[in-house]
């Protein structure tokens, strides 16, 4: 299949996450060609009541703070190893997070407690959250109906003291055929794995191994015969600098473009997951 070009993409600014229902899963959205900058803060409306209710700078630990549902945990970036403990409102919203078990600092707290089954949205609750270093590359998945994304390198993470490593089982979701190495920001050398939903969506890839950095991970995986777009599966990526020229062909189902001069490009390495 001939995909379009659609316009360059970053990490999306902050797109409400829902519950999957009926394997209906929320996804990223493209920027429509201008570089949309992170963030948390999902709509105008909502920004004056997330500033005043997120993680405030004298928040003590052990202190329980009420928090809003697009609330994050970057006001306690470095304070490693500290723990602090939040009240989320019934009724909540989903937002968007990144991770699975460790989460960037940028996620929604409520939202990653449900995605471990901590909290219901209906139902909110009291979570303790545990300040983490960053991490080079964040994994995502589905579980508890959550669908988080995944992210290459960030400065900050948090965790869940109470839920126990490896206790909570993730499957991939199909956001994942969305996600190109443009999306994590990866820089020439970084690596990053990425799980593959089964009977994914294939998307726009553009060159032959190498693949421009915007083009969809999953999909160029399915074209370098690594994976199928009805099975999915395991997949590993390497950044590399960008080429002067990438050519379109025609392998594993999936046909992809030629394309000009790009900034940015990755490959699939030998140690594959």
């Amino acid at each position: 299949m001939t995909l379009r070009r659609t316009g360059h993409r970053l990490r999306p600014a902050a797109i409400a996450l829902t519950l999957v229902v009926a394997g209906s899963l929320a996804a990223c959205s493209s920027s429509g060609g201008e570089e949309a900058e992170k963030t948390t803060t999902t709509e105008a409306s909502t920004t004056t009541e997330a500033s005043s209710s997120t993680t405030a700078s004298s928040e003590a630990s052990g202190d329980i703070v009420d928090i809003v549902w697009d609330g994050d945990a970057q006001d306690h970036r470095g304070q490693d190893g500290e723990q602090f403990t939040y009240r989320c409102p019934a009724d909540g919203e989903a937002s968007t997070i990144w991770g699975v078990e460790t989460y960037t600092d940028d996620s929604s707290i409520c939202t990653a407690a449900v995605q471990l089954d901590l909290i219901t949205a209906a139902e909110g609750g009291e979570v303790t959250i545990e300040i983490a270093p960053g991490l080079d590359s964040y994994q995502g998945g589905v579980a508890n109906g959550v669908e988080s994304l995944p992210y290459g390198s960030w400065g900050g993470s948090f965790t869940f003291p109470d839920v126990e490593p490896g206790s909570v089982e993730f499957t991939a979701g199909l956001g994942s055929w969305r996600l190109s190495a443009r999306d994590s920001q990866l820089k020439p050398g970084d690596t990053l794995d990425v799980s593959c939903s089964a009977d994914g969506e294939a998307g726009s890839v553009w060159g032959s191994d190498p693949y421009t950095a915007d083009s969809s991970i999953c999909t160029a995986a399915a074209h370098a015969g690594l994976i199928t777009v009805a099975d999915g599966g395991e997949v590993r990526i390497e950044v590399t600098e960008g080429e002067e020229t990438y050519e379109g062909t025609e392998a594993g189902g999936i046909t992809t473009n030629d394309y000009g001069s790009y900034d940015k490009s990755f490959t699939f390495p030998d140690d594959q997951p």
